[in-house]
C-alpha cells in the first residue's frame, strides 16, 4: 500500500497548467476507456481530457505496472477504445463524433471515420466494426478491415451505448443507457390529490402531477422498456429487445462457457414519493443475468444485499457498499466476474453462481476523501486473468491489480499530460461520491449520470417542509417590477435536469438585474448552487459537506459544456429545413414580438432569461423559471401520450415530464403563432438552439499525403480556418500527428494566417506550405478545438510556456549494482520511457524489467549476469 499511498499524494499535486483560468470541459461519458491487444501484450487507454490514446507495455509479467510507450492525439473526448488487431485500434471520440484508426506500429492516427452524434462504443464481430450512436438511437457498420460503410440499424431505445458479442460473433448486443424503468407520468388533471401536508402550518398542496407505473390503467401510452437489443451480424437485423434489466445499464458481457448475458446496471426506484421516504434509498445497483436460450427472463443479483435502508448513518453499509457498477469482465474460464463500483471507488469479484461478492478492493487509501477520489470506469483483464487493469476516470489515473489476492499493486497516470486544473480535481469527487450518502449507495451522480440526466421524473416534495419565497417579475408583460414567488415544498414530479452548460447561461440586460441573478432547479428555488448542500443530508442521508468543499463543487460545474447540437450547419448557421420546418422562418417568429412572446421569457443566446413566472403564465399551479432551451434537441420525440402510442421514455419534456408537443410544451398566449406550419417552423428551431459550443468544436479529418489536395480537405480546413475568425471566435484550429516521420503539431493563428509549430524559431506556415510538409507514410489530424485550446493542444500540452518541441529531454542515471545495474529516470509517466539494446545501431525496445514507482521518479534493476552488454536511452512517449 505504501506505492499506491506516495503515488496518490502524486496525483494529487496542482498541475501548473497555463489554461486553468479558462478551462471547460464536456465530462467524457466513457464506456470503455481501456483494453487489450489480442496477444495481450499492450494495453491501451483513453487520455481524454488530452485528447489523447496512451499506449503501455505489459508484456513482462515481472513488472507489476503497465509501461507508457506512446500517446497518440485522437479526437475530442475519446471515450471507448477496442484493438482490432495487435497492431491496430479504433478510438470512439465522443464530441469529435468520430472513429480514430490508430496505427500502433506507426505511433499515428491514419484515418478518421465520421459518425452520426454522440458515438459511445465500437465492437468487432463477424468481420464488421459496430459504432453505437447515442444521440442518433443508431448503429454505425462499417467493414472491419476496409473501413467501408456497410449501412446503419436503426434501434428503439434511449442512449445505446455499450456493446458486447457472442462467442461467434453471430450476435452482438447493445444496451440503452436510459433505457427507463416503466415508470410514467400521470397528468395533473387526472391524477389525485396531494395528501394532507405533515406540517400543520403548511397550506394545502398544490395540484400535481404523479409518477406511476407504466402498466397504471390509468395510463392509454404504451412506454417501452428496452434495455438490450440482439442484432443478427450477418442480417444487421434487430431480432429481439430484453427489458426489466435495469435503469441504467452500463456494460454487459457474454460468460465465457455459457449463453448468459450479464449486464452491470442501476435500478432507479422513481415510485417512491417524497424526500423523507427517498433519502438514501432511491436507487439499487445490481448485476442482471439472461439466459439466452431460455425465456430471457432476468434474473438479478443485488451487489448490496442486506442493508437495511432505514439505518442511516449506516457506516457498516458505507464501508462495503457497491455504487454504479459501470464495468463487467470475465476471465476466460468464465469464473467469477469482475466489476466496477464507479461511485464507490472500489472493484469486486463476483461469484457467478450465487451472484456474492467474494472480494472488494478499495482503490482509495486511508483518510482519502473525496478530493482524491478515482473513480474507476473501465477494466482490462489479461489473458492468463492474473492482472486486472482498472481506468480511473476522475483521477485520470490506471490501478493494476492482481487477481489471485486481489491487492492493488500500483497506479500510475493514464498518459504524462493531464492539463485538468487542480480547482477542478478539487470539486469534481463531490458530485460523484457515493461514500458522502447515509449508506454509501448513493450521489449526486445516481441521477445526473457524468453530471448529465437520467431519463427520468422524481417527486422530490417534502410534506414536513418549509414555504419558500424568491423573487420574479412580470416580464411577458413588460412589468420590470419584483414580486414575491411563493412555493409549497410539495412540488410533485420534477424530470432531472442535467449539471452541464450552467456557465453559459448568459442573460440580456433588458431584465432587471434583481431578476436575473442565478438561480436553479426548475422552479428557481435554490439562489445558489451551495443551496443544494442541504441534498447530501435530505436525500442521500449523509451530512453536508464543508463550504469550501462545496465551493470547489460548484465551480467545477460551471466548467461543463454541452455538445455542439448537430441539427446546425458546420458554419453555426440554420438549415432551412429539419424534418417538415423551417428553422430560419422558425427562429424569425421566435424572436418577432408580433407573432409571439416566446424570446421574451426564453430569451438568446441560453434561452432563458432565469425569470421565475407567474403559475397563470405556464397554465400551471405553480411558479417556475423559464428553463433554457439548449438541449430541447435530445429530449424531443421520446414520449408521446396520446392513447396507444409507443414512448422510448415515460417522461416528456415539460418540467413535470408531461409535455411533449413543441412549441405548446405549456400553455402560453401563443398570439399569431396559429397555423400548423408556423408551429411547426418554430419546433425545427428549437431542434436547432445554439448549445453555446459551435459545430466546428471537434469537427476533424486525417490528412495524409495522397488526400492532402483534394476537395474534402480544402473545404473543411476553409470552415475551420473561418470559424476561428477573430470576429467569430467559433473554434481554435490544431493539425496533430506524424510529419516528416516524427509526432508534430501545429496551431492556426487568424489574425496572420498562418500555422505555427510546436517548435520555438520556427518560421510560421501558410496552409500550402504546412500541406507540403506531409509526405508518404506521414498522415496528421486536423482539428476544431474549444477557443483557447488552440495552444496547449497544438503545441504546449503542459502550458508552461515552453513549446513541445522545446521541452529539456530529461537524464537517465545508471549506476552500478552487486549484480547489475540500476536505471533511474523521471516518473511517473512523465512522457519518457527507457529503452534497451544490445547495440547503439538498435534494434532498440521497451526495458520492461521490473521497477519501483516513487513520487517524482522510477527505477529500474537489471542483472547484467542475463545479458552482459546492454545499451540504454529514454525515448519520448510522443
Amino acid at each position: 500500500m505504501m506505492i499506491l499511498r506516495i503515488l496518490s499524494a502524486a496525483l494529487a499535486v496542482a498541475f501548473p497548467c497555463a489554461w486553468a483560468q479558462t478551462f471547460t470541459h464536456f465530462e467524457a461519458r466513457h464506456v470503455h476507456p481501456i483494453s487489450l491487444t489480442p496477444d495481450g501484450k499492450t494495453l491501451l487507454a483513453v487520455n481524454s481530457p488530452d485528447a489523447s490514446l496512451s499506449v503501455f507495455n505489459c508484456s513482462n509479467s515481472l513488472r507489476q505496472s503497465p509501461l507508457l510507450i506512446g500517446e497518440i492525439p485522437v479526437g475530442l473526448e475519446p471515450v471507448s477504445v477496442r484493438a482490432r488487431t495487435d497492431s491496430e485500434a479504433w478510438v470512439v471520440n465522443e464530441v469529435s463524433d468520430s472513429i480514430s484508426i490508430v496505427s500502433l506500429i506507426d505511433g499515428s492516427v491514419i484515418d478518421t471515420l465520421q459518425v452520426p452524434d454522440e458515438p459511445a462504443d465500437v465492437h468487432f464481430a463477424a468481420g464488421k466494426a459496430f459504432v453505437s450512436c447515442s444521440a442518433n438511437r443508431m448503429l454505425r457498420v462499417f467493414n472491419a478491415t476496409t473501413r467501408a460503410p456497410l449501412g446503419s440499424i436503426s434501434l428503439e431505445g434511449v442512449a445505446p451505448r455499450a456493446i458486447t458479442s457472442n462467442a461467434d460473433g453471430s450476435r452482438i448486443y447493445v444496451a440503452f443507457l436510459l433505457s427507463g424503468n416503466r415508470t410514467t407520468i400521470l397528468p395533473r388533471t387526472t391524477a389525485p390529490a396531494q395528501p394532507v401536508p405533515d406540517n400543520p402550518n403548511l397550506p394545502a398542496a398544490p395540484t400535481t402531477a404523479l409518477i406511476v407505473a407504466a402498466n397504471d390503467p390509468r395510463i392509454a401510452h404504451n412506454v417501452i422498456d428496452h434495455d438490450v437489443a440482439e442484432i443478427n451480424t450477418s442480417t444487421l437485423a434487430v431480432t429481439r429487445y430484453f427489458g426489466d434489466t435495469g435503469t441504467h445499464p452500463f456494460d454487459l458481457a457474454l460468460r465465457p462457457g455459457s449463453d448468459e448475458l450479464w449486464i452491470a446496471n442501476s435500478e432507479s426506484l422513481n415510485l417512491i414519493r417524497y424526500e423523507p421516504n427517498l433519502r438514501g434509498k432511491f436507487a439499487r445497483h445490481r448485476l442482471s443475468k439472461i439466459q439466452l436460450n431460455g425465456d430471457a427472463t432476468p434474473l438479478i443479483h443485488d451487489l448490496n444485499p442486506g442493508i437495511d435502508y432505514g439505518v442511516k448513518p449506516n457506516t457498516a453499509a458505507s464501508s462495503q457498499a457497491l455504487a454504479q457498477p459501470t464495468a463487467i469482465v470475465f476471465p476466460a474460464s468464465g469464473q467469477d466476474a469482475w466489476i466496477v463500483a464507479f461511485n464507490s471507488d472500489r472493484v469486486a469479484r463476483v461469484d457467478v453462481q450465487s451472484g456474492a461478492v467474494s472480494a472488494r478492493i478499495d482503490l482509495r487509501s486511508e483518510g482519502e476523501g473525496s478530493a482524491l477520489m478515482r473513480g474507476p470506469r473501465g477494466l482490462a483483464l489479461t489473458p492468463d486473468g492474473t492482472r486486472l487493469f482498472v481506468l480511473n476516470k476522475i483521477s485520470n489515473s490506471i490501478t493494476t491489480i492482481d487477481t489471485g489476492t486481489a491487492a492493488v499493486l500500483t497506479e500510475i497516470p493514464s498518459g504524462s499530460n493531464d492539463p485538468t486544473p487542480a480547482a477542478i480535481r478539487q470539486g469534481r469527487g463531490f458530485l460523484f461520491d457515493a461514500r458522502l450518502s447515509g449508506n454509501g449507495t448513493v450521489s449526486c451522480a445516481t441521477c445526473h449520470l457524468d453530471a448529465d440526466r437520467d431519463g427520468l421524473a422524481w417527486d422530490q416534495g417534502d410534506p414536513g417542509g418549509e414555504m419558500v419565497t424568491m423573487k420574479g417579475a412580470f416580464l411577458s408583460a413588460h412589468i420590470l417590477t419584483l414580486e414575491d414567488r411563493v412555493m409549497h415544498p410539495m412540488k410533485g414530479p420534477m424530470v432531472t435536469q442535467t449539471l452541464v452548460g450552467m456557465g453559459g447561461n448568459v442573460t440580456p440586460l433588458v431584465t432587471p438585474p434583481e431578476a436575473i441573478t442565478a438561480k436553479f432547479h426548475w422552479r428557481g428555488d435554490k439562489p445558489s448552487l451551495q443551496s443544494f448542500n442541504s441534498t447530501y443530508d435530505k436525500l442521500m442521508g449523509g451530512n453536508e459537506i464543508p463550504a469550501a468543499d462545496m465551493d470547489a463543487l460548484s465551480a467545477y460545474l460551471m466548467t461543463l459544456r454541452h455538445h455542439p447540437n448537430p441539427n446546425r450547419n458546420p458554419d453555426r448557421t440554420l438549415p432551412t429545413a429539419l424534418g417538415n420546418g423551417n428553422p430560419v422562418k422558425g427562429r424569425d417568429m421566435f424572436n418577432n414580438h408580433e407573432k409571439s412572446h416566446c424570446a421574451m421569457c426564453h430569451a438568446l443566446p441560453a434561452g432563458t432569461d432565469q425569470n421565475i413566472d407567474r403559475k397563470l403564465e405556464v397554465n400551471g399551479t405553480q411558479e417556475m423559471k423559464n428553463p433554457p432551451l439548449r438541449t430541447i434537441y435530445q429530449r424531443a420525440n421520446l414520449y408521446n401520450p396520446a392513447s396507444g402510442a409507443a414512448s422510448l421514455s415515460g417522461f416528456g419534456l415539460g418540467s413535470d415530464g408531461s409535455g411533449h408537443e413543441m412549441p405548446k410544451v405549456h400553455f402560453y398566449h401563443l398570439d399569431n403563432l396559429s397555423k400548423v406550419q408556423e408551429l411547426r417552423d418554430v419546433s425545427a428551431f428549437l431542434m436547432c438552439f445554439d448549445t453555446g459550443t459551435a459545430p466546428a468544436v471537434g469537427r476533424s479529418m486525417t490528412i495524409d499525403h495522397a488526400r492532402k489536395g483534394s476537395a474534402a480537405v480544402t473545404a473543411e480546413m476553409d470552415l475551420l480556418e473561418a470559424r476561428a475568425a477573430p470576429l467569430i471566435l467559433d473554434c481554435d484550429v490544431v493539425l496533430r500527428g506524424k510529419i516528416g516521420g516524427v509526432s508534430r503539431s501545429y496551431r492556426y493563428v487568424p489574425a496572420s494566417a498562418r500555422y505555427v509549430s510546436d517548435r520555438a524559431g520556427e518560421a510560421p506556415l501558410t496552409r500550402a506550405a504546412l500541406l507540403a510538409l506531409i509526405q508518404p507514410g506521414d498522415s496528421a489530424t486536423l482539428l476544431g478545438v474549444l477557443q483557447g485550446n488552440g495552444g496547449r493542444l497544438g503545441g504546449d500540452r503542459d502550458g508552461n510556456g515552453v513549446s513541445d518541441g522545446n521541452e529539456a529531454a530529461p537524464v537517465l542515471t545508471i549506476s552500478p549494482a552487486a549484480d547489475g545495474v540500476i536505471l533511474k529516470w523521471p516518473g511517473p509517466s512523465s512522457g519518457w520511457y527507457p529503452q534497451s539494446s544490445p547495440s547503439p545501431a538498435g534494434p532498440w525496445g521497451p526495458m520492461t524489467a521490473p521497477s519501483q514507482f516513487l513520487l517524482n521518479e522510477e527505477s529500474s534493476a537489471l542483472p547484467t549476469s542475463v545479458e552482459p552488454r546492454r545499451f540504454f536511452r529514454l525515448h519520448s512517449t510522443r
